[in-house]
């Protein structure tokens, strides 16, 4: 399920969205109402894409998806950091993590295509470590 995020303090991406020749997963703007009980803002400007649909434990799935997804839209989306005054932007990971009383250090490489890759598209790699334990502990306590 990896997403690629942009961030910006200043700038809209709502007309890019609106023309983007890659599917938006979401926009938003700083005013948009984030949470309509508190009446709370987003607070920042972002645009995100789906870029894999891979369960949490096939990083090799969201990688491989990744690829596919740059090699066809890098140009446009460096196009769209470079004309935007862009905070952050990076490909979000979200990843299992692997770790238990056996395994006790877990190694995630990423290959250097895909690093080649988010840099010709001006973007960071960030992968997000989940623990099975405390998401299935607190989901059982909603």
């Amino acid at each position: 399920m990896c997403i690629l995020k942009i961030f910006s303090e200043t700038d809209s991406f709502k007309a890019f969205a609106e023309c983007s020749p890659i599917p938006v997963y979401s926009v938003h703007d700083a005013t948009d109402i984030k949470d309509t009980r508190k009446n709370k803002t987003h607070g920042v400007f972002r645009i995100s894409f789906d870029v894999s649909d891979c369960e949490w434990d096939d990083l090799p799935g969201q990688v491989e998806d990744a690829i596919a997804f740059l090699s066809l839209h890098a140009i446009s989306i460096r196009k769209l950091v470079d004309s935007h005054n862009v905070s952050d932007a990076f490909l979000d990971f979200p990843i299992w993590s692997r770790l238990d009383e056996n395994i006790v250090n877990q190694n995630d490489r990423l290959p250097r295509q895909l690093i080649s890759l988010c840099a010709r598209a001006g973007i960071g790699v960030e992968m997000a470590l989940y623990s099975r334990d405390n998401t299935k502990s607190s989901a059982e306590t909603r």
